[in-house]
């Protein structure tokens, strides 16, 4: 998979991720700084189980509290949700 497939995937199951749990990228930014922001996306991007992370999103709505316990960003998440 090309490297810009790659990131697209990633910001995608981030945004999910985030989405779900009730925060956004922008409020980890703002939250975090933007270098932890990268690092936590460098994080899901190393991530094994994007599939997984994908049906799990699919399987749950916004509003949602607790990550998968596989999700290697879902501390941090959980964390900043609202």
């Amino acid at each position: 998979m090309s490297n810009r497939l790659v990131e697209a995937k990633t910001a995608c199951l981030m945004q999910g991720m985030s989405r779900v749990l009730g925060t956004s990228p922008d409020l980890i930014e703002g939250e975090l700084g933007s270098d932890r922001l990268d690092a936590m996306v460098q994080t899901c991007r190393s991530c094994a189980r994007a599939d997984d992370c994908i049906l799990w999103l699919l399987d749950h709505q916004a509003g949602s509290r607790r990550a998968p316990e596989y999700c290697l960003n879902g501390e941090q998440l959980e964390a900043l949700s609202v």
